[in-house]
This record gives structure tokens, sequence and C-alpha cells, in this order.
């Protein structure tokens, strides 16, 4: 066998006379060298010249949240790495899952050492058992360095969980707290809201900037007395409850916003009733001065109490579901309350009225732009015709008395005449009086045949043959409609109304009821835009529309 060419004389003599233990020293000496040489060469790599930081870095940019497997493949790669990683309890806090096995968990929760955690639970990710043994012990152990505290699951389990005997009253680094009880979404389990102890609603949490509750019952005494006082900071409020027991009166609602200067995002949903205290005691002024968004849904006379209690002076957002029912007769009452709460936002360019599947919408979210105000009235029943109904008179007037309103240059409008018939005869000429900025009109697919009688009625008043000026929305430019022959001709006829002498106008009115086939009476172009729209039921309100202008 011949010799490496690389190796000394020297060497391979002595290792030639050398014994068995000798050659045994000699091949540990080298592999030693062999160790040594390889890590010094290793030394040069990029990644092994990299900062400890750096490492990190890219080591929490690698690591999945809520997962320690990636952690532990990492800590395998080289002795640095996972020196580096078992002493960076940020990176543990981030990879901490309440799904692993408790022994693991555990350790996982050691390794976080005191770094503020983010727990998140989801009883549909519970597919090891482990969840609520493992949030029990959090709850028990370590509520005091919670900073986020998601819970998401069946009422039973959320019970079990908030009921832990928590060995602290304070949770000082507590910023949000959030607790889903998903039994009440299902129709099976409509009963099943969580009670929540006074005991867990009674931490004291200063840093809390977020208080997100739904299908929970909970005392909201404790919660005016205890919580909200103590949490200057909370800016988001989120409640909803399915059951009127556990929905607070307007004046304990009022007690809590009183305590709560900072908030800046408030929805309640089904979360409050008016009871007999709130009649028999008028409520102060609530100040909300940072309150940006608001959205709720109630009944009519507790969404007017509740409204008309408070002071918005930086509100850019309001949405309110109104429950009307068969006996409300709140309506004005509840657009006072509206006018009050967005007296100080910015003027609204656009609003949208329609009805369509027992719900009156009014909203002026034009292209998702703010501010934003938005209403849906639910359940809006027509009633037998014979009993007197004002509550569209009321919403119509209330809405023009609506400052923010008072600039309005585009309308939309889309009702049925089952729904317009209801109107107070003076109730849209109150209604254009008051918004005289409109200069673009447009209509859906039912066409509010009163409106435009309206508009026909004023352009048609004259004293002794004399043309008199309309004096309904004198900016008016445009009207856009559905793509009706019999309806564009009316509009045409309306536009000339505005413009030609009284007595020309109603000669082609009459013309065109004897032939309502007709299609080319002359109008300004300017007047009609086609949107488009195929499918319309408008023929018979049409035909009323010119009966009635017939009548006149």
């Amino acid at each position: 066998m011949s010799s490496p060419v690389t190796l000394s004389k020297e060497f391979l003599w002595t290792v030639a006379v050398a014994d068995a233990e000798e050659i045994d020293q000699m091949l540990w000496t080298l592999c030693s060298a062999i160790v040594y040489a390889s890590k010094w060469r290793n030394s040069f790599a990029p990644a092994a010249r990299l900062h400890d930081d750096i490492l990190l870095l890219i080591f929490e940019h690698a690591l999945p949240d809520r997962d320690t497997r990636m952690l532990r493949t990492l800590s395998q790669v080289c002795r640095r790495w996972r020196s580096t990683i078992l002493q960076a309890p940020l990176l543990w806090h981030k990879a901490l899952n309440l799904v692993d096995r408790t022994a693991w968990f555990s350790e996982v929760l050691r390794r976080t050492q005191t770094v503020p955690l983010e727990v998140f639970f989801d009883i549909t990710e519970d597919y090891t058992g482990y969840v609520i043994p493992n949030l029990t012990a959090v709850m028990i152990d370590h509520f005091w360095r919670c900073a986020s505290l998601h819970i998401e699951g069946y009422g039973d389990d959320i019970e079990e969980i908030v009921s832990s005997r928590i060995t602290t009253d304070k949770a000082r680094l507590l910023c949000r707290l959030s607790i889903h009880n998903i039994s009440c979404s299902l129709l099976s389990a409509r009963d099943s809201e969580a009670e929540i102890p006074d005991t867990f609603l009674s931490v004291l949490a200063p840093q809390l900037i977020s208080l997100h509750l739904e299908g929970c019952a909970f005392n909201w005494d404790i919660v005016c007395t205890r919580l909200a006082p103590y949490a200057p900071l909370l800016s988001s409020l989120r409640i909803r409850t399915f059951h009127i027991q556990s929905a607070a009166s307007v004046a304990q609602l009022l007690a809590v916003l009183e305590s709560l200067p900072r908030l800046k995002d408030l929805q309640l949903q089904n979360s409050f009733v008016s009871s007999e205290t709130d009649w028999n005691i008028r409520p102060h002024k609530v100040l909300l001065s940072q309150l940006s968004s608001l959205v709720f849904e109630s009944s009519t006379i507790a969404g007017a109490m509740f409204l008309a209690a408070l002071e918005l002076p930086s509100l850019a957002k309001l949405e309110a579901t109104i429950d009307v029912g068969q006996l409300s007769t709140d309506i004005g009452q509840f657009m006072e309350g509206v006018q009050l709460a967005t007296c100080r936002m910015a003027h609204l360019p656009y609003l949208y009225i329609y009805y369509g599947h027992r719900l009156l919408i009014l909203h002026s979210n034009h292209y998702h732009c703010f501010p934003i105000l938005q209403v849906t009235f639910k359940n809006w029943a027509l009633r037998d015709p014979a009993v007197s109904d004002t509550r569209f008179t009321d919403l119509i007037k209330g809405i023009a008395d609506a400052v923010v309103l008072r600039k309005m240059q585009d309308l939309k409008v889309s009702l049925p005449i089952s729904i317009e018939q209801r109107l107070a005869p003076d109730a849209w000429a109150y209604f254009l009086c008051c918004l005289k900025m409109i200069s673009l009109i447009s209509f859906g697919t039912h066409t509010p045949v009163f409106l435009i009688r309206t508009l026909f009625l004023d352009a048609f008043r004259g004293d002794e043959g004399i043309q008199v000026q309309p004096r309904l929305l004198l900016l008016l430019k445009q009207i856009t409609m559905p793509s009706i022959p019999e309806l564009k001709v009316l509009i045409d006829i309306l536009a000339d109304a505005r413009s030609q002498p009284v007595e020309v106008v109603r000669k082609m009115i009459l013309d065109w009821i004897a032939d309502p086939v007709v299609h080319s009476i002359p109008g300004d172009p300017v007047w009609f835009v086609d949107d488009e729209s195929t499918d319309s039921d408008e023929a018979d309100e049409i035909d009323e529309l010119l009966d009635g202008i017939d009548d006149d």
C-alpha cells in the first residue's frame, strides 16, 4: 500500500513503528485537529458571523405564531443556535400554543420567563383536549402577566375558564380582553349565554384599551363601579347580548360610558333597553370627546334616549339598527336623537333612502368615504290602511331637520308606493325645502311617485296665468332613473315644466296622457341619464301619478 503524499516521511515512520495504543492517540489528535480546523473554517460562513440580535430577528421572522415545532427544529442545528434560542423568551412567547401537551406547554411557559403573554383560545382549534387545562393553568398562575386574552368557545367552556380561582386582583399588563360565546350564534342554543362572575370583572386592569364581550351575561353594576373607573385608557368597547335579561338600562350604560373619557369605538348590539328608571330620571349629558365610531342596535325608544344623552364632538361614523315593531310610534323622537348626535359631524354630500324585505334604510356611505351615517329600521311592516300611521312622515321630516344633511347634493330614493302613500301631503315639500342644495336625484327600482308629484305641483303653480319660478330645488341639474320609456317622458315633461310657460307644459301632459305610447316629447337631455336598470314594476305607480296630476 502506497503512503499518502501529503504526509511527511518522519510521520509515516512514526506510524510504522508505533503500537496500537500510540496509533489510537495519534488518531484522537488528528480528529481533534480536524474538528478544530472545521470550526475555524465554519467561522468564516456568513451565518456564523451574524450577531445574536440579527440571528434572533431572523428566527422571529421565520417562526409562525403559536407553533413550537419550528423552534425545536432550529435549536437542533448547532450549539450556538440552541443556546441563543433557549435564552430568547420572546421567541417562546410567540410560539406558545395551548394545544400542546400539558408538560411541554408548561416548559414553554417557563421559558417565556416574565414576558407579557398573548393568549388565544379558539375551541375549534382544540384537537388535542389539552387547551382548557392549559388555559386554566394560565388563568390561575399567570393571569397577572397577560397582555392579551382572547377566548372564543362554547358557554360551558367559557364559564369553566373565567371561573378559575385567579390568584391576583390586578392585571397591570392586560391591554385587550375578548370573550366570544359561539353557543349563542347557534339556533339550537340561543339560551346559552355564558355567566361571567363578578370576581373576574373586578380584576383591576389600568392598561386595558379594548374590551369585547359577546353572548355573555354579567353584572353591569360591577362594570360601572369596578372595571370602567380603573380602565382610563379604554378606547374600544364592544358588547353583544342575546337576551333582554342581560341588557343594561340606558341609565346603567350611560354611567359606564361616563367613566370612559378616551373611548373612540363603541359597538352595542341589543345591549341596552329602556326601563322604568330611564322614564323617571332625566339623564344628564355624557361627553365622549374622542368617540369617532358609534354602532348600535336597539329599540326605537331606547335608541332615542341613548342618543339624546350623548355629546359627540368627534363623531365620524354612526350606524344604528332599530327594531321598529308593530307598536312603535317613536320615530320622530329617535330622529331627534340622530340630529343631536350628528350635529357636529362633517356635512354629508349623499343620501340613499330605500325599502326592501321589511327594512327601511337610509345611508350616506358613498364610495366608503367618511363621515358615515346609516340607519336601518327593522320590521317596518305595513299597517292596516285604515289605521293612521305617521312613522314615515316623522322619518322624512326628521331627515330634513338634520343639520348634517343640509348641504347634501346627491339624493337617491327607491320607495314602493305602499310605503310612500303614507306620507303627509306636505312631507316631501318640507323635505325638499330644507335640503335645497340637492343638484342630483336618482331613482331606484321603486320610483317615488309622490316625490315626482311634489316637483310637478311646484313647477305648475301660477297666478292668473303668469309663470312662477319653481320654489323647490333651484340647483337641481340632473335626474337619473331606470330604463322605463314612460318614466323618461314624464321626467322630460318635468324638466320643461321648470323652464317653459305653464300652459304649454299642461298641454304636453294632456297629450301624453291621451297617448302614453309617445316617446318623443322634447326635453333637456341633461335631465335624463339611463342607469341601465331593466327590471322594474313601476307601471302602476306611474299611472297613479298621472291620475293625480290630471285631477289637480
